[in-house]
Parts: C-alpha cells; sequence; structure tokens
C-alpha cells in the first residue's frame, strides 16, 4: 500500500510541474504574442490562471504528504514527548476540520455554479471550484493518517513534530 501510495504522490508531482510548465508557457506566449504582434490570446490568459489555481491546490496536497508546510515548533520542541503528542494530535484535528469546512464550502460553490461558464473557454465554474474538494478531502485523510501514524509510533514523536530525524541530529 505505501509503494502503490509513493508512486501516486510521485504521479501528482508529475501533474503538478506538468500544470505549471504549460501555465508557464502559455504566459510566455501571451507576452510575445502582445509584444510583437500587438494583441495577445484571452483564452490563454484564463487558462494560465486557472491552472495557476490548481497547481496551488495540489501543490497544498503534495505539501501535506511531503511534510512540507511551514511549522513552528518553538514550544513543541520544549515540551515532553507525551504533550508533544497531545498538542501534534490538536493541531493535525485542527487541519482535517479546516479542511472538512473547505470541503463544504466547496461543495456549496459547485453546486451554485453549475450552469456557469468562464468568459473565454466556456468552461464551468463547477469544475474550477472542485479543486477545493478534492484538496480539502486528500489533507484531510492525510491528517488522520499523521495522527495514526504519530500515536503508532510514539517513540517517533520529537522527530514528526520538529521535522528533525536522528540522522539530522547526529550530523550536527
Amino acid at each position: 500500500m505505501k509503494t502503490f501510495l509513493d508512486k501516486l504522490f510521485k504521479g501528482i508531482d508529475y501533474f503538478t510541474g506538468i500544470l505549471t510548465g504549460l501555465m508557464v508557457l502559455f504566459v510566455f506566449l501571451n507576452v510575445v504574442l502582445r509584444i510583437v504582434f500587438n494583441s495577445g490570446l484571452t483564452w490563454s490568459e484564463e487558462l494560465s490562471r486557472y491552472l495557476f489555481v490548481f497547481v496551488t491546490y495540489i501543490g497544498a496536497i503534495s505539501a501535506m504528504r511531503a511534510g512540507g508546510h511551514m511549522t513552528v515548533d518553538m514550544l513543541t520542541s520544549k515540551v515532553s514527548p507525551r504533550l508533544q503528542m497531545i498538542l501534534y494530535v490538536i493541531s493535525q484535528s485542527l487541519i482535517a476540520v479546516l479542511m472538512a469546512i473547505l470541503v463544504h464550502g466547496s461543495i456549496k460553490m459547485v453546486v451554485q455554479n453549475v450552469a456557469s461558464r468562464t468568459a473565454a473557454l466556456g468552461i464551468s465554474y463547477a469544475l474550477l471550484y472542485s479543486a477545493g474538494i478534492i484538496t480539502g478531502v486528500s489533507i484531510a485523510i492525510l491528517a488522520i493518517a499523521n495522527i495514526a501514524h504519530a500515536v503508532t509510533h510514539p517513540d517517533e514523536i520529537s522527530s514528526i513534530v520538529t521535522g528533525v530525524s536522528e540522522d539530522d541530529k547526529g550530523g550536527k
């Protein structure tokens, strides 16, 4: 199962890279067309904007999986492992709750905008707002999995909370 998830998230990372490359390509194309021909592609600007939204949302999932979101461990690094566990479970639970709020709001936006279309591309706004649903569900699942991992591996809590492994400590 772990190798499947590793492959899945590697695929998501590649997909994010492709979306970023397409976004850069379309913006560059639009800039060149505006400078050389004094006109741009309306759909290119809109597509770049929506690609940026998807890159941001999908990137947040990848960052959560990799533990790449910024954390402040001034307090947690100085308390006992038992209290670290409690604080970690609370923070991951808050993340899951906030993601549930994101999903709830995104579902409302999808339902409200099923018939609405974007100006240049004619894409349903429901598709754009669905990124919030995908991100919220994914990050909530990852937060719950983080809690399960911390509870089943309590001896690793200090490295989980501070992001410092035993290898990092030995090299200093």
